[in-house]
């Protein structure tokens, strides 16, 4: 390849010493002659070492255009990495002596390169996000096992943009295939002389990726404290993102547990409520019997912050791990939130707590769905909701609405958590507090390992399809939610008072009518008055029926019981339904999801915006007063901080990234990418630009923007070190007592 490309170079340099000798050498004719003749012989000389480093910068420029997210968002950066990595490739294979060797050496390199960016493309087309491999392996080998026959054929529409990806590796093949030419030369000055001149050039492409970070904060950041394998992949490109991520996984990140030590604004301090201990009381009083004396009213309450008495400063004091040591200063820093009126209210309820698979608010519609309708208008209705996409598909969206904590590793945050100190999750509190508790799936028991981490949420049984579901749940894909709920529900209604988690898997992909037995079976359930309708948009709708039979029968059997009243039904999503944009992956041949939506989805709050659901029968019965809206912006981990206060649990709100919606603590939405929304606008992380609300106080743009963004990267990395130092071990025993500072 080396002597084939410099042929044609001295032939081109030939042919332009051809020129008449007689011209005035300060003529334009002979001063362009000149140049040419020295950008022929620049690349002459550059030959062995540009082909790795162009065809690296190829693939990665190709990424950029078939995924379509900003395309020169941190190009500079991801160009000299992309360079860096082909001149690895070319290193190596120049400290190989043998011809054959070194060539088949960079041809398998150049090829696993090809792979990973085909592999990327296909994860990013089918999730929208980019997959460290151990997330891959971990999470979506599942998907991969469960969806085969869509993966491959995916595969086979996809060979376009696998030839495309592999044409550096074909290219080579073709023109070293001939023996008489070699990828390396073979005289030892000339070998020496090539790997110096390559060592020289990696130098020079490191360091101009020092300046660029140098003089570019969003890029420095993406490299640091606020790595995420997605968002920094899309910043500073795949080579980067994979880089850092073998680097930061087998070394960790020193970053990952800086804290900025900034004062927060005050918060008000709450009046006394006059509101009662109990505002639901558990049982009811007939003031006209004759057993007993009237009893006294309750005493007004005396309300006070939500906090724990831990004694952070002397745990800070005694510890000797830096990275630990400021985490415990960062959370002596924080004020935590306060009680409220709602603090309470369902004190000895029993809780049922579903994550439904890929649900959004365009579901819940009075006529096709009122049993989803009543429970999220007559309970708390949430209208500025969100569900984050973490990054980590189901087992990530479920993670953050049972820890409050963001799922800074994926899929692996789940599992990480699994063992930990668990202590301060709403299932073991309430199954140290006496509740029967367990949890349920209608999918396959070991898919993202769930037979080994749920029990640890507080859940004594987990059973799901293949460890005893799948006697009594039709063996279809996706299964019913209604199934399950018949046959578990007998398992704990007579149980009180219980604690019971469901994740729901009726909405899963694919949406088509034929591969999808939810979809087939509710396809004949839209009247002629919802219109026209894809048929990938009906799937979706019709497979989500299911989840609505599911709750149809469940309140009715709570009625049914008595115990209504008494039960607290709580409903929210995993993620968006991804497998509605347009992809190979689901073969979507357009985007259905702005269908869906009835608009352009442009921003993530656009695309998570979706609904939670907080209803007790008390709440449309005889305290309706108390079932109000929450207008402000919500999202998953604010589920259990708010939940406990409504129980009434003692929690400590400075241990958690998310807030009770009741207290007076400050609404924030964020993601993993640094984008956030409050009350007086959205921030978009990846451009770092600030959208204010037109209906909002116009704040201090800068100042406030540069405060809000420290706060979400103070709680991405809270979340982080929580899994890191198993944190709530360091302050509480496993029965959730606090712990004395060693």
């Amino acid at each position: 390849m080396t002597r084939l490309c410099r042929g044609v170079l001295m032939s081109i340099i030939e042919e332009l010493l051809k020129f008449d000798e007689n011209f005035d050498k300060d003529s334009p004719p002979k001063k362009l002659q000149l140049i040419l003749i020295r950008l022929m012989l620049i690349l002459h000389v550059l030959i062995p070492y540009a082909y790795m480093p162009l065809m690296i910068a190829y693939m990665e420029i190709l990424l950029r255009l078939l995924c379509g997210y900003p395309f020169f968002a941190g190009l500079p950066f991801a160009l000299l990495t992309s360079f860096s990595a082909g001149l690895a490739i070319s290193f190596i294979s120049f400290l190989i002596t043998n011809r054959k060797a070194s060539r088949i050496v960079a041809g398998v390199l150049l090829g696993a390169h090809g792979l990973i960016f085909v592999l990327q493309f296909f994860m990013f087309s089918a999730y929208r996000t980019f997959m460290s491999f151990e997330t891959i392996f971990l999470g979506a080998g599942n998907v991969l096992t469960e969806f085969t026959e869509v993966f491959l054929s995916a595969i086979v529409t996809g060979i376009p943009v696998i030839i495309a990806f592999f044409l550096p590796l074909i290219f080579f093949l073709l023109i070293t295939a001939r023996r008489r030419i070699s990828y390396t030369v073979g005289i030892k000055k000339v070998r020496v002389r090539n790997i110096s001149v390559i060592v020289g050039l990696l130098i020079f492409s490191i360091l101009g990726q020092a300046i660029i970070l140098a003089v570019s904060e969003d890029d420095m950041s993406a490299h640091t404290s606020e790595f995420n394998f997605d968002s920094s992949s899309r910043r500073l490109g795949l080579m980067a993102g994979l880089g850092l991520d073998v680097r930061y996984g087998l070394f960790g990140n020193p970053h990952s547990a800086l804290f900025v030590m900034s004062d927060p604004p005050p918060q008000p301090q709450p009046p006394v409520s006059s509101a009662p201990a109990h505002p639901l009381p558990t049982d009811r009083v007939d003031i006209d019997s004759e057993e007993g004396p009237e009893e006294p009213a309750p005493a007004p309450r005396v309300l006070g912050p939500n906090i724990r008495d831990i004694d952070i400063v002397t745990h800070a004091a005694n510890e000797s791990n830096t990275r630990i040591k400021s985490v415990h200063e960062y959370v002596a820093r924080l004020r935590g939130s306060w009680q409220n009126e709602h603090t309470g209210i369902f004190e000895g309820y029993n809780l049922i707590l579903i994550t439904s698979e890929s649900m959004t608010k365009q579901v819940i519609d009075p006529e096709m769905t009122p049993t989803l309708y009543r429970l999220a208008h007559n309970g708390f209705y949430f209208s500025d909701y969100y569900q984050p996409t973490w990054g980590g598909s189901t087992s990530s969206g479920e993670y953050s609405i049972l820890t409050g904590l963001a799922p800074v590793q994926g899929v692996r945050s789940i599992q990480t958590a699994a063992g930990q100190n668990l202590s301060y999750t709403i299932g073991n509190k309430l199954m140290n507090h006496g509740y029967f508790s367990a949890s349920y799936h209608n999918g396959l028991h070991t898919y993202y390992n769930r037979i080994n981490t749920h029990t640890y949420f507080g859940y004594s049984t987990f059973t799901a399809m293949g460890n005893g579901m799948e006697a009594h749940v039709r063996d279809v894909w996706p299964a019913s939610d209604l199934e399950m709920l018949q046959f578990s529900l007998p398992q704990y209604i007579d149980q009180q008072p219980f604690s019971i988690y469901y994740m729901m898997v009726s909405g899963h992909s694919p949406y088509t009518r034929h591969g999808n037995a939810m979809s087939n079976k509710n396809w004949d359930a839209f009247p002629e008055q919802y219109g026209e309708m894809s048929n990938a948009i009906r799937s979706y709708h019709a497979a989500n029926l299911e989840l609505e039979f599911a709750l149809e029968y469940l309140v009715e059997s709570l009625e049914l019981a008595g115990i209504a009243d008494r039960t607290v039904i709580v409903i929210s999503t995993d993620h968006y339904p991804y497998a509605l944009e347009q992809s190979e992956i689901w073969r979507n041949p357009r985007d259905y999801l702005n269908d869906l939506f009835g608009f352009t989805v442009r921003t993530p709050a656009e695309r998570d915006h979706n609904a939670l659901i907080i209803w007790a029968g008390s709440l449309e019965n005889d305290h309706k007063e108390l079932a109000i809206e929450i207008s402000s912006p919500t999202f998953s981990l604010d589920i259990l901080p708010t939940l406990l206060n409504l129980f009434g649990l003692e929690f400590d709100s400075r241990l958690t990234a998310g807030r009770d919606v009741f207290s007076n603590a400050d609404p924030l939405v964020f993601w993993l990418d640094r984008s956030w929304k409050t009350d007086f606008g959205f921030f978009h992380g990846p451009s770092s630009t600030f959208s204010p609300n037109p209906d909002a106080d116009d704040p201090d743009d800068d100042e406030y923007v540069s405060r809000i963004r420290n706060i979400v990267n103070n709680r991405i990395t809270f979340s982080r070190a929580a899994l890191d130092f198993d944190y709530f071990d360091i302050l509480f025993h496993s029965d959730g007592t606090i712990r004395a500072p060693d």
